[in-house]
């Protein structure tokens, strides 16, 4: 372990109705209604078959807590000349698929059809490569930073309480990193906070370009950013942050004839059943940051859940 590099032990404190579709269109099923964060997310139906709900090897997941992790399927049968069918059928889910409000075991689609799985509802259409490049801009002003590109502080946390949710009733592991940039305010104030914003924009690269596919990072604050890492446990999650944390250290930013560097402090925490709700998970995590913060700087500490009662 790098010295720099500390543990802390314990927590104080979706049949056409109009003919045939012309061959360029796609198929797409836009989220129009449930968790506000969703609200523009789309997706293109290009397989025969499409299984939608809320588990891992799934075509399409949505983290609905109401939503089986295999709930429906949509399938596609195409001609030479469009589409000639669009059906649906429900997967023997929990809470049931509903079209237009009413629950179906299998059915048939149209453009405009409204299916709801949990809280969830999603609208099939038609679509040509503006509307969907239209529809990926409304998702990305709602959920993206403007600055660095990476997630907002609403979907971050609204993500974070959805993964918390699915690991305590799962059992699966689920980690989180907090980052806050060492000594930020003196990039600002020496080097002017245009600088200030491209060392940002840098920083956001550098953690990004570290990441799975699977893992979430947005910034929720001036320089503070969380990484959600699902499937994660503290040990994976701890070297992560061990090496964005010396990618950051080794980093220098040529802007405007000056060279900026500094470093970043780091703290790791993993979900446990003891935890109460997703706002104390971030609360422990902040305090593993601080203690970093705290003494040296330029560190990442793991806050361990052992002195909980």
């Amino acid at each position: 372990m790098d010295p720099l590099d500390k543990t802390i032990c314990d927590r104080k404190s979706i049949p056409q109705a109009n003919g045939a579709q012309k061959a360029e269109h796609s198929i797409m099923l836009t989220i129009i209604g449930g968790n506000e964060t969703d609200f523009g997310r789309h997706f293109i139906l290009e397989k025969k078959q499409t299984v939608l709900g809320r588990g891992k090897t799934v075509d399409i997941t949505i983290l609905d807590g109401k939503i089986s992790k295999v709930h429906c399927e949509i399938s596609v049968i195409r001609s030479s000349n469009g589409i000639e069918q669009i059906g649906i059928r429900d997967l023997d889910s929990t809470n049931g698929t509903y079209v237009n409000g009413k629950s179906v075991s299998q059915g048939t689609l149209k453009a405009g059809d409204k299916i709801q799985a949990g809280d969830t509802v999603l609208q099939l259409s038609y679509s040509d490569e503006i509307e969907k490049e239209y529809h990926a801009k409304l998702f990305n002003f709602a959920a993206r930073d403007a600055l660095t590109g990476l997630y907002n502080k609403r979907f971050m946390f609204n993500e974070l309480e959805n993964y918390s949710r699915i690991a305590r009733r799962s059992g699966r592991a689920l980690s989180i990193i907090m980052i806050d940039i060492d000594d930020f305010k003196q990039i600002n104030d020496r080097f002017g906070h245009q600088s200030g914003d491209e060392y940002l924009k840098h920083l956001a690269e550098l953690i990004t370009h570290s990441l799975r596919d699977q893992d979430i990072a947005g910034r929720i604050g001036g320089e503070e950013f969380l990484i959600i890492l699902p499937e994660t446990a503290i040990d994976g999650a701890f070297q992560l942050a061990v090496r964005i944390r010396k990618n950051v250290e080794d980093f220098v930013l040529h802007h405007q004839n000056h060279k900026i560097q500094t470093t970043i402090s780091a703290g790791v925490c993993q979900f446990e059943n003891k935890i109460e709700n997703f706002k104390e998970f971030l609360d422990i995590a902040d305090q593993a940051l601080y203690e970093a913060k705290r003494s040296e700087k330029n560190k990442v500490m793991q806050a361990l859940l052992s002195g909980m009662a």
